[in-house]
């Protein structure tokens, strides 16, 4: 650039900075140490209400997870039901919070007990520090979260039963635990503040806006339920199916007519159905909530306040991702009416699907695919 454009551009900023208007009062300047001593301590209610949200999402999550099995037989797990950490398993700042407002260390330590699993029904608590699993040793310091996954997910596979020492108030103790199963779906807070929710085929992902946004435990239940259902009913493979029908319609047209549609096909194809899949998740998610025993009586009015939060969502429209919200309040209503019917007369809780649909698929894809909403 020549040395004279740049010294007029130097100069015409340093003219506009000297012209702009700044506060007329003269308030105290934040002292530089009090300002540190409040970021640190929002760190810690930040990394609270994290660690709170998690662990309320499993609380609610896992009963769903277990009592759906017969819709997951082909993604399916053992668990025990706790979550442990050390200090490496937080970064930076928050490791210091992690060690003098946790007391995490090197070891290992159990920072939650999810209720009535396995762990909990045997007397294992937050705070047990874990030496021992069937007689190896639980790994510490840096990775000994990832590595001991690893050697827990091995002695569930080879074992029926697990034995667990640990050390709680100084003391060893004991503990056998027999796993149980559920549908392989894990459950994650989603750092976002959006209202939403979505799956991948491998995991359910439910955004702190939402878990925000559920006033109860049977809200939050049904959001749980509806992503299971697009991961159990493969919504998101039959997506990626389609989607590959589009992109050989597009790269034909590339071929043989040398036009760039920008991947207009393929985009199309993979909404195909996509109204359908979101009725079918509602619909099978509501199933799902009442056999984990939870309150689905007011699960449409659930949506009704979505409704009202997404004005847009209101008005039917073909184009839309997602069924309008008075579509999908009348079509919960009438399966709420289904399921009530099928308790009454004694039916088995299952939605109306061939089974042998369900026990002659191929497993499910080992990695995650593009993600569905909710």
């Amino acid at each position: 650039m020549n040395i004279k454009i740049l010294k007029f551009l130097l100069i015409s900023v340093l003219v506009f900075l000297s012209a702009c208007v700044g506060p007329t009062t003269q308030r105290v300047k934040p002292n530089d140490a009090a300002v540190a001593i409040e970021a640190e301590k929002q760190r810690e209610i930040a990394l609270k209400e994290a660690l709170k949200s998690q662990n309320r999402l499993l609380k609610i999550g896992t009963p769903i997870l277990k009592n759906s099995l017969s819709l997951c037989k082909d993604r399916k797990r053992k668990s025990i039901g706790i979550r442990y950490a050390n200090k490496y398993d937080f970064e930076g700042d928050y490791q210091e919070i992690a060690i003098s407002k946790l007391g995490l260390g090197e070891a290992l330590e159990i920072t939650y007990v999810i209720e009535s699993s396995p762990a909990a029904n045997v007397g294992m608590q937050v705070g047990d520090v874990l030496l021992s699993a069937n007689d190896k040793n639980v790994p510490i310091g840096k990775n000994a979260s990832k590595n001991f996954s690893d050697l827990l997910k091995k002695e569930i596979k080879d074992n029926t039963e697990l034995s667990f020492q640990i050390i709680r108030n100084d003391i060893t103790e004991s503990f056998n635990v027999t796993p149980v199963e559920s549908c392989d779906y894990p459950l994650i807070v989603a750092n976002d503040a959006a209202v939403n929710a979505f799956a991948d085929g491998a995991n359910i992902y439910i955004t702190q806006g939402m878990m925000d946004f559920t006033k109860s435990d049977d809200e939050l239940a049904l959001v749980v339920g509806h992503e299971l259902a697009h991961n159990a009913m493969r919504h998101i493979d039959a997506k990626r199916t389609n989607a590959i029908g589009g992109f050989v319609i597009d790269m034909l047209i590339a071929v043989l007519a040398g036009i760039d549609t920008q991947g207009m096909f393929t985009q199309n194809f993979a909404q195909a159905y996509s109204q359908e899949f979101e009725s079918e998740a509602d619909y099978v998610g509501l199933y799902m909530c009442e056999s984990a025993g939870y309150n689905i009586s007011d699960a449409a009015y659930f949506w009704r306040r979505m409704g009202v939060k997404h004005p847009g969502s209101i008005d039917k429209n073909h184009a839309a991702s997602h069924p309008s919200t008075p579509e999908r309040f009348v079509s919960i209503e009438d399966t709420i009416k289904e399921i009530e019917r099928k308790k009454t007369v004694g039916e088995v809780l299952m939605p109306n699907i061939n089974e042998s649909v369900l026990d002659g698929r191929d497993p499910p894809s080992a990695t995650p695919a593009n993600r569905i909403g909710f």
